[in-house]
């Protein structure tokens, strides 16, 4: 019998796959690239059309030796790598080193790996795309030849070591120019005010808020407090009468399904997932989940590496079956919704979508792992979403005439404005679950809803509103409908009152993984599959840092970075020169571009460039004298930039080779006074302040250099030992909090991943609660089944306090506080852990060590 042999990437698929295809087929995995650019500086053949040297990666020899065998047994070899650039690049090394003349080889491609998925590709092989090979080849070699070139460019002209890469550097600069933003910003007083109105005379109603619009016809614009002063003196006794009531009927229509840009999004802003994470968790729902049906995995969504909102026809007469049985046929539209891919998309493959929307999320549930259940059901829920009916609301919009009684008022007439709206009809957002803000939303004015007219574009979220105008609104619509009124009416002015609301402008958002998803798609640089991977990079070279919340800030090293880049005029620091590159990228793929033209023309001009800019400057600050005194030899000290921060050193350096850890002005580290004794001599310690934070040290250095992290202040509830912050042994790991005694004779194993906060909870009466970041930091008990949670004031430090105060107790944290359900499972649940793979904050260097000790002592506190 005819034996054909199917290769792919992942063993996971392969199992799925194996389990459709049957006898007469064989299934093996590549476990990704077999081959690559060996990692030395003439890999790249410049001066012969880039010619590249590829060479078995390294411990694949063995995977492409059972590749062979398995070959040479078969009749067939379907190659049937991910359906996209790298998994094109994959097959054709593989096919070279599988090449036999009696072999048939064919390219395969699975959108879905599910029975028809698998059967429909299987049926329709084609030959390998030398196009699509010859785009991602020539992408490999832009980024080898940048990342080599400007690395040695860094590295000459700031700190050895370092490195920059094409793609990436754009997006750290994205960065720090928004940090710049920040930094420049200019908070500007403005003034809300508004006045509760209700009935002049029977009936009573229930009493509004109309927010004041205008004054003498203009738009009214209090920006200090004087003025506010007067326009409130105006409103307590002025007139209100009823101008102008619209009443009308508002429609919202349903996003597209998931593009990868906007599933990484909302799964940052929901989820609270990065967008690597949610990629990983996205490719093995893709893969195949065992759901102990039909003896084996199911792939449960479509290829998640797509910018394209396109649907296929059977896909969306199954969900339109599944929304008239599940929600009513009232919530399906007369005619499928239809949505317009982006202008620049490639539209290979189909929108994120389940494979079956008859599997419900919530089916499959303990199949799933929690994190796969609820990316699953984010899907679920937006490509159901997609297709459904818009939501409708009744919205009733007031304009009230305001007319002074006083002698003097400081406008002759104000202009108040009163808007709400109740939803009517639910449409798509039946099945949205709660969520309020949908990443594309604003994008849906392309779809065709309600059987082909063009729907209105959605209206701007909150946050997006207060970005474009941070500034008072007289538009924003409260969630609820307004008292019937009729023109002419006069009202009085109810409680609340007049109300004057002292606000200040906002700085620009810092960038999270989802926001700076959106910037880069909405700029062209990067494409579906780069945008984890460009983000992964920028943090693990230690040039941004996530603050709480997930924001990044650029350090200074970052800054530094970008500045020496930018300066010297290098194209590839320019977004709108790296999203034409990607747009010729992919000319090279459709096979619009050849390879060799793309690149000796991108070559010529970056050559010219790299010599002009290695006559520039170097970029590190000049060292600068200090009145410190060296303590080896009696000099004088100077501050120097490298690339781990600021430091003192010798000025008879390499003479002495004294240095020191600059953590203020005058070189000499902060001290805090403690109760807590050295366990190693019994001295008081004190805390100091190293480059990577706070951390303990004995007193009797350097006779006794012991040095710990400085305890949470709280207990932890496994072992009684001290809870400390941990931090990752990878840049651009995840923090994490555990007990001091997980590397004791005794380990404990407890650990959490939101930091806590000595503060008793006043619902169930535990210890502790702890700190969430995302949008609006909360207080959560870390309880399991407790539910309490409170969101932190805007102006409260981190443990629940205004900044530079010192913790509340109890009462001062929940004063007000009224105890809440949690909207999702509690992620804060103590749970046990195996040994951290981390390194406990504050394992800083002591004072006087030198560069290379300090790494030496935060190595030994790192968690094997």
């Amino acid at each position: 019998m005819a034996k054909t042999l199917v290769i792919v990437e992942s063993p996971a698929k392969a199992k799925t796959i194996k389990k459709y295809l049957g006898n007469g087929y064989e299934v093996f995995a590549s476990k990704g690239h077999v081959k690559d650019l060996p990692k030395k500086q003439n890999a790249v053949d410049v001066q012969n059309d880039f010619a590249e040297t590829y060479e078995v990666i390294e411990g694949k020899e063995k995977v492409l030796e059972e590749l062979k065998s398995a070959a040479k047994k078969a009749d067939e070899v379907l190659l049937a790598t991910d359906p996209d650039r790298e998994g094109e690049a994959i097959a054709f090394h593989i096919s070279e080193e599988i090449k036999n003349p009696k072999l048939k080889v064919a390219r395969v491609e699975f959108h879905e790996i599910t029975k028809k998925g698998v059967d429909h590709g299987v049926h329709n092989p084609r030959k390998l795309d030398e196009n699509l090979y010859d785009a991602q080849r020539a992408r490999r070699v832009l980024d080898r030849i940048v990342g080599y070139d400007v690395s040695a460019l860094v590295w000459s002209k700031l700190a050895f070591g370092l490195s920059a890469g094409r793609v990436q550097s754009v997006a750290l600069r994205l960065i720090v120019d928004r940090e710049r933003e920040v930094e420049a910003f200019v908070p500007e007083e403005y003034w809300n005010i508004a006045v509760g109105l209700g009935a002049a005379s029977p009936p009573q109603r229930a009493p509004f808020v109309a927010k004041l619009a205008s004054a003498d016809g203009k738009k009214l614009e209090v920006t200090n407090g004087e003025v506010a002063g007067k326009v409130r003196a105006d409103l307590e006794t002025a007139r209100y009468r009823v101008a102008k009531v619209v009443r009308r009927e508002q429609k919202r229509n349903p996003p597209a399904p998931y593009t990868t840009s906007k599933l990484q999004q909302d799964a940052t802003n929901y989820l609270h997932f990065g967008a690597k994470r949610t990629m990983q968790i996205a490719q093995a729902l893709y893969e195949g989940i065992d759901l102990k049906r039909d003896g084996g995995p199911v792939g449960l969504i479509t290829y998640m590496r797509t910018d394209s909102t396109r649907v296929s026809d059977d896909a969306i007469a199954e969900v339109r079956g599944v929304v008239a049985k599940r929600y009513g046929k009232e919530f399906v539209p007369e005619r499928p919704n239809v949505y317009k891919s982006k202008k620049n998309a490639q539209d290979a493959h189909e929108a994120i979508r389940p494979t079956s929307v008859e599997i419900h999320p919530d089916s499959i549930k303990k199949h799933l792992k929690d994190e796969q259940y609820k990316l699953y059901k984010l899907i679920w829920n937006r490509f159901v979403a997609s297709q459904m009916t818009p939501a409708v609301y009744d919205r009733t919009t007031v304009e009230i005439d305001v007319a002074p009684t006083v002698a003097a008022p400081a406008y002759r007439s104000y202009l108040a404005r009163a808007t709400g709206r109740i939803l009517k009809f639910a449409g798509w957002l039946q099945v949205t679950e709660g969520q309020q803000e949908f990443a594309g939303e604003e994008e849906s004015a392309g779809a065709a809803a309600e059987g082909g007219a063009a729907a209105p574009a959605p209206e701007a979220t909150a946050a997006e509103a207060e970005r474009a105008a941070p500034g008072p609104s007289a538009e924003e619509d409260s969630e609820a409908l307004l008292p019937d009124m009729k023109e002419g009416e006069a009202l009085a002015v109810s409680p609340p009152g007049v109300i004057t609301d002292q606000k200040f402008t906002q700085p620009p958002p810092r960038y999270n993984e989802g926001s700076l998803v959106r910037e880069l798609e909405k700029r062209g640089i990067g494409r579906p599959s780069t945008y984890a991977e460009i983000i992964s990079k920028v943090q693990q070279r230690a040039y941004v840092e996530k603050r709480d919340g997930g924001a990044f800030q650029p350090t200074l090293l970052g800054k530094f970075v970008v500045d020496g880049l930018v300066r010297s005029n290098l194209d590839i620091m320019d977004p709108n020169f790296t999203a034409q590159m990607e747009e010729e990228l992919d000319a090279v793929g459709a096979g619009n571009l050849k390879r060799e033209q793309l690149l000796k023309t991108f070559y010529k001009k970056f050559r010219e460039q790299l010599d002009k800019s290695k006559k520039l400057a170097p970029w590190k600050p000049e060292a600068e004298k200090t009145d410190i005194v060296c303590d080896e030899c009696g000099s004088m000290m100077l501050k120097k930039w490298g690339k781990n921060g600021w430091f003192l050193s010798c000025e008879r350096y390499p003479k002495c080779k004294a240095t020191r850890d600059l953590s203020d002005a005058r070189g000499t580290a902060a001290v805090r006074e403690t109760d807590i004794s050295c366990d190693k001599c019994g001295k008081p310690m004190i805390i100091k302040t190293g480059r990577f934070g706070d951390f303990l040290s004995c007193t009797g250095y350097p006779a006794c250099k012991n040095t710990r992290p400085v305890p949470l202040g709280v207990a932890c509830p496994s072992c009684g030992g001290d809870l400390i912050e941990i931090r990752p042994r990878k840049k651009g790991g995840r923090t994490f909090y555990g007990c001091s005694n997980w590397n004791a004779e005794q380990k404990c194993e407890f650990k959490l991943w939101q930091k806590p906060v000595p503060v008793p909870c006043p619902q169930c009466g535990a210890k502790f609660v702890t700190r969430t970041g995302g949008k609006k930091a909360m207080l959560v008990c870390a309880t399991k089944d407790c539910g309490f949670k409170q969101e932190i004031v805007e102006g409260e430090g981190e443990d629940g306090a205004a900044d530079g105060a010192a913790a509340p107790d109890a009462a001062a944290v929940v004063a007000s506080a009224a105890p809440a359900p949690a909207d999702r499972p509690a992620s804060t649940e103590p749970t046990p852990a195996g040994r951290p793979e981390a390194a406990p904050q504050g394992a800083g260097a002591a004072p006087g060590a030198a560069e290379k000790p300090a790494r030496a002592v935060r190595a030994r506190r790192t968690a094997s």
